[in-house]
């Protein structure tokens, strides 16, 4: 009787469990239709801690940490899908996306690869690899992906934008080594040919800014940053309200060291949009930059406050910190920053700050990480040239 009681018992709790997560479930979906992005992510985290994990849920948990912006999270997600199935197309595509948002395209040519193998006629995944081949400099392959995507759909704007840009860099490149005739015929073709891809693009799309995006975000990480401010200025001229093309001008301007172009460009990023948490930091790493701690804080408080989990902002608040000579407000922002360090240097710091306030053994765990970091990110022939 006790163990039929116990039985019966455990299927109803199991079936309420199951009602449960379809709930959750059906709340996800609905949060994610109307733009609730941490929603979203709040109910898939909840049904993940019932039980109900599989590469699927991590799949959309990721994508909508995309959608949050929060690439670092979000990548950590598809890293999970991808250890249950590694030849998931979404999350080979994302973890792409996400590595190129963090700038690390290297790491996500591979990955788009895959992808590209499982769905080679998606026009999408050959967009997103050609991306990735423009930031690494890759130009003459981007040409070659751009002129593929416009085969899969001869409708798409960007395909024809890219297409025509990475043909207009290659002719400029090659007019400036041309010596004999021949070279500058080619040059000359090419261009003629960006001519027309980039009618194209405007004949299809001719309001769109998509493009010019997409491109400045990519010569910005391939450090082509004359590039970049052109595409960015391209998407301020088209869309003088838009300010993610402001912000984006700002961080092509800052990348390349001219700050008082970076905060012009910011601060009219910030007039459109206040929430804008990521172009807050920038402004605060800019003015501490020129020594100016004061009007740095105010920026940085804000990006923290509009995103808790932005890097960037705990980056710069540490180092607001160290300026003010408090070691040890710096270093929970030091804990939150390394979170996401790629190449070492948020690690060298915390192990500096630490050692400062006398953790010596912490201060050599964090020091051995930084040197783990950065040899694998400067590569053996950087380390030995």
């Amino acid at each position: 009787m006790a163990v039929g009681w116990i039985c019966a018992n455990l299927l109803l709790g199991r079936a309420q469990q199951e009602t449960d997560n379809d709930a959750l479930a059906q709340r996800a979906v609905e949060a994610e239709r109307r733009g609730d992005f941490a929603g979203a992510a709040s109910a898939f985290q909840q049904l993940i801690a019932n039980g109900a994990d599989s590469p699927e849920l991590r799949n959309n948990l990721g994508i909508v940490y995309f959608q949050l912006h929060d690439y670092g999270q979000a990548l950590r997600q598809f890293r999970l899908a991808l250890s249950k199935d590694n030849k998931s197309v979404p999350a080979n595509l994302f973890s792409g996306l996400s590595l190129l948002k963090l700038q690390r395209p290297k790491e996500a040519i591979p990955l788009l690869r895959t992808a590209r193998q499982a769905q080679p006629s998606s026009p999408d995944i050959v967009l997103a690899l050609a991306q990735a081949e423009i930031a690494v400099n890759e130009i003459g392959q981007a040409r070659r992906l751009y002129e593929e995507a416009t085969r899969l759909n001869g409708e798409n704007a960007e395909a024809w934008y890219g297409l025509g840009i990475s043909e207009r860099v290659l002719a400029e490149e090659r007019l400036k080594a041309a010596g004999a005739g021949s070279a500058r015929r080619e040059s000359q073709k090419l261009m003629d040919a960006s001519n027309a891809a980039l009618a194209r693009a405007v004949q299809l799309e001719p309001d769109g800014v998509g493009a010019y995006m997409i491109l400045g975000e990519s010569f910005r990480i391939a450090e082509r940053y004359d590039e970049a401010v052109a595409e960015y200025q391209a998407a301020t001229r088209q869309k003088p309200d838009f300010a993610p093309a402001w912000a984006g001008l700002a961080v092509a301007y800052s990348a390349a060291g001219n700050d008082d172009q970076a905060l012009k460009a910011a601060t009219r990023a910030v007039s459109l949009d206040a929430e804008d948490a990521g172009t807050n930091a920038l402004i605060a790493g800019t003015y501490l930059r020129q020594g100016d701690s004061e009007k740095a804080k105010p920026f940085a408080l804000r990006a923290l406050a509009l995103q808790p989990d932005l890097s960037a902002g705990h980056v710069v608040l540490a180092k607001i910190y160290l300026e003010e000579h408090q070691p040890e407000k710096a270093l929970p922002e030091l804990r939150h920053a390394v979170k996401d360090d790629a190449d070492g240097s948020m690690y060298y710091l915390l192990a500096t700050t630490l050692r400062q306030l006398g953790n010596q053994r912490e201060a050599a765990a964090a020091m051995q990480k930084y040197k783990q970091l950065h040899a694998a990110h400067v590569g053996p022939a950087e380390r030995n040239p």
